[in-house]
Formats: C-alpha cells, structure tokens, sequence
C-alpha cells in the first residue's frame, strides 16, 4: 500500500507572511490540526495547532496586553518547524505509519520535488487499518500461535482450502513470543475452519461472524 493511495490531496497551506491569530483562525475554518507552509508552491515548514497555542494568548486580558498583540501579529514564519519530515508519494503506507510513531507526529506533508501533494495524517492510517479489520459481511477469526520446533499450517492456505475467500490478513508480535493472526474471509464453512486451527495447533481467540448480523463470540 502506497502513500498516494491514502493521503489527503489538495492540501491547505499557509504562507509565511501570514499572521499566527490568522493561522490559527484558518486551521480552525476548516477543521485541521496542522498546514504546511509555502513560497511560491514550495514547502518551507510546517505549523501546528499547537505551535499555535504556544504563541497566541489564550484569555481576553491577555489579548488586551501588548505581548498578546503582538503574539497575534507574529508571522507564521517566526514559529513554523523548519525541518520538516516529509514523505514521498510512493513511500509504503506501513512506513510511513512507523516514521509518524517514531517521531511522535500526529501527519506528514507529502512531498514531489518539493512541493506538497498531498498530506497523509494519523486519521487516515486509522481509517486503513478499521478498513483492513472491518468484518461487515466476513467472518473474522483471530487467532495466536506461540513459536515451537513444528511450523503449524499457513492459515491463509487453510481458509483456502475449506473454500474461503480471503479478503485481508494482518500478522502482528504479541509479549512473550505469539504472533497474532487476524484473519478476514468470506464462506460458509466457519465452525470447520475454526476446528482446523485449533487442530493445528492456533489459540482462536475470538470469531466474529457478521455475514447474517453482527453477532460475537469470545473463544478464548
């Protein structure tokens, strides 16, 4: 999965000039947390909200002062990050998740030639990810396995074999050495699928079955 597949298009940006009191009003106009800065179509830095609430005064007394008048006026550019983390459109979307983790940043301006193209934040990972484990119309199994000396069967084979159509896997570390295998398919054969992992030696820690209704059962 790309970048370019997820990210928002058409990003919002300010421009250096721009005072922080307007900054802050236009993040708000439009329900953003950050924007990228720009000069003449290329990116310089980036601002936050945050960053914002920093600078700007934050009761009426202190709007009335001269700090807090002149923190309104200050421009964008006094407070914008500089050194700005940036992604390519075809960085991998896990990646990009993982730099944002790393670096404690809520979104990243995607970046071509330096100009921005897009900006990909934490809303749209989490919107993949409830994509990737949604289980309206499948039936989910996740399952765990702690590592032996005998590999036990690949699930997706298994899922294939009972007639299952895969529709998404996710493979995930747990503590104390399991891997956790949440698994999205489609059939009808969902009590023989579940006997077969446990068979084989997978721990079927819950199945949810939404084909008929949502309808949830804890195995474990």
């Amino acid at each position: 999965m790309l970048v370019r597949h997820f990210m928002t298009p058409n990003v919002l940006c300010l421009n250096e000039s721009q005072t922080c009191r307007d900054a802050m009003d236009f993040m708000r106009a439009n329900n953003i947390r950050r924007a990228p800065v720009v000069r003449e179509g290329e990116l310089i830095g980036m601002v936050s909200e945050r960053d914002l609430l920093r600078i700007l005064p934050g009761t009426v007394l202190q709007v009335a002062t001269d700090a807090g008048a002149d923190a309104q006026r200050l421009p964008v550019s006094r407070v914008m990050a500089t050194k700005v983390i940036t992604l390519a459109p075809d960085n991998h979307l896990e990646d990009a998740a993982r730099t944002m983790l790393n670096n404690k940043v809520g979104g990243l301006p995607v970046v071509l030639e330096r100009r921005v193209v897009g900006i990909l934040t934490e809303s749209d990972i989490f919107r993949v990810m409830a994509k990737v484990l949604d289980s309206t119309d499948v039936l989910r199994i996740s399952v765990a396995r702690t590592p032996r000396g005998d590999m036990p069967p690949d699930p997706v084979r298994m899922a294939m074999d009972l007639g299952f159509e895969v529709r998404g896997l996710v493979t995930h570390g747990r503590i104390g050495g399991e891997t956790l295998t949440v698994l999205r398919v489609a059939g009808t054969r969902a009590e023989e699928l579940v006997e077969a992992f446990g068979a084989a030696g997978y721990n079927v820690l819950e199945v949810v079955d939404a084909r008929g209704g949502p309808s949830r059962r804890r195995v474990a």
